[in-house]
């Protein structure tokens, strides 16, 4: 399969994926990608199905490899598990980062330095308090109750993201409670003297991406990004690699996905299925990852 060039100096590629079923997509998915399928509801089977083989046909792209050559390390670096770690390509000339809420998928790559991603959905206004108790610090926290109340629902969105990306770009082995982490300028900084919980050196920049409509995005990296570009990704395999790949196999779902209503996106042609999810509880946390918050069955998180 013919490469694309990597991402230039200074510049960030945005693949922006719908969530949906690709029968053909299924045929992309290794071993361990299937075992996690096992007790999914429909929805979180279709996040699963199009986070992983998304990133197999992005990654290939760049690589010059078929999609099914693609070797993704997600190897924790923390607690050692082999799945739920940053993940990364060994060796190659690129990083990257996923995202993803119910309804998109995001998938952002450097080819220069590291990059973290973050895309999320409009929190209920019911969650409002608790949330920004648990993710801004006593400055943010102050400016943001002075905010307009129609006003404080987005205000807190941008600000979870732009952590969400820091953390993401630093990765599970140094767990920054959000708390500590102010993401008022372009820049993220910590407000805690705890050693054990620090950023890359010098801090990373934080660029604001365009999302669909109710959600934020944005990007943490160690090199300044100057430019954005999005870019889409087609729903049909390249003829070459679908006479490559094995007869697709049903993916185990328990639980019939219910019909949702297309809204308007910002961009040409790019269909909508956004369907709001709150921002996880910051209540229950991952037992090995005490800073990120624990979603159900249906919504854990995809890498």
């Amino acid at each position: 399969m013919d490469s694309a060039a990597a991402p230039a100096p200074r510049t960030c590629d945005v693949w922006l994926v719908p969530v949906r079923r690709r029968e053909a997509w299924t045929r992309l998915l290794t071993v361990p990608d299937r075992e996690q399928l096992v007790g999914l509801d429909a929805l979180a089977t279709d996040v699963h199905l199009t986070s992983r083989a998304a990133q197999r046909l992005i990654l290939a792209r760049y690589l010059g490899l078929a999609p099914q050559d693609v070797v993704v390390d997600r190897a924790c670096d923390r607690c050692g598990d082999p799945q739920h770690g940053r993940p990364h390509v060994k060796d190659a000339a690129l990083d990257y980062s996923v995202s993803h809420t119910r309804a998109w998928v995001l998938v952002a790559v450097v080819g220069e330095g590291r990059v973290g991603a973050n895309l999320d959905a409009r929190p209920e206004d019911g969650d409002l308090d608790d949330l920004a108790a648990a993710a801004l610090t006593r400055a943010e926290h102050h400016a943001w109750r002075r905010l307009p109340a129609r006003d404080r629902a987005d205000a807190l969105l941008a600000s979870w993201t732009r952590k969400e990306a820091t953390t993401k770009l630093v990765g599970h082995g140094l767990a920054i409670p959000l708390r500590d982490l102010d993401v008022t300028g372009p820049r993220p900084s910590l407000v805690t003297a705890d050693p054990s919980v620090r950023l890359p050196h010098p801090r990373p920049y934080l660029t604001h991406v365009p999302a669909p409509a109710g959600h934020s995005a944005a990007l943490a990296t160690t090199t300044h990004v100057d430019q954005v570009r999005h870019l889409r990704l087609p729903d049909a395999l390249p003829e070459a690699v679908a006479d490559a790949l094995p007869e697709a196999v049903a993916p185990r779902a328990a639980v019939p996905r219910p019909s949702v209503p297309s809204l308007a996106v910002p961009g040409p042609s790019v269909p909508s299925l956004a369907v709001p999810r709150a921002v996880p509880s910051p209540r229950t946390a991952h037992p090995a990852h005490p800073s990120r918050p624990l979603t159900g069955t249906a919504a854990r998180p995809t890498y």
